[in-house]
């Protein structure tokens, strides 16, 4: 049976930009020296927080507000999504100035 794709461009984004903030916040987790546990013990801690965290009921406009107010574009939360999930690439040089 085919499935339709019922996700709008939308939606799309929404999901890509919310899944870029929780990849940006388990980077600062996981490198937090207060939490040398074990990885899985790691990740469990910090999807028992990011569960219950504000940012995943956000809205598109809400999501883009708080990446406005947190300093960072929106180009910029996508490449550190793309990069995290590509491991081979390395952070591009353009942040280093921004």
């Amino acid at each position: 049976m085919m499935q339709i794709d019922t996700q709008t461009e939308t939606d799309q984004e929404t999901l890509r930009l919310r899944d870029a903030f929780r990849v940006l916040a388990w980077e600062v987790f996981e490198t937090n020296p207060r939490f040398r546990e074990d990885l899985n013990q790691r990740y469990t801690r910090f999807y028992s927080r990011w569960r219950q965290s504000k940012i995943r009921s956000m809205d598109l406009t809400q999501l883009t507000e708080l990446a406005a107010e947190r300093d960072f574009s929106i180009e910029q939360l996508l490449t550190i999504r793309e990069c995290y999930y590509s491991i081979a690439q390395p952070y591009p040089d353009t942040f280093a100035d921004d």
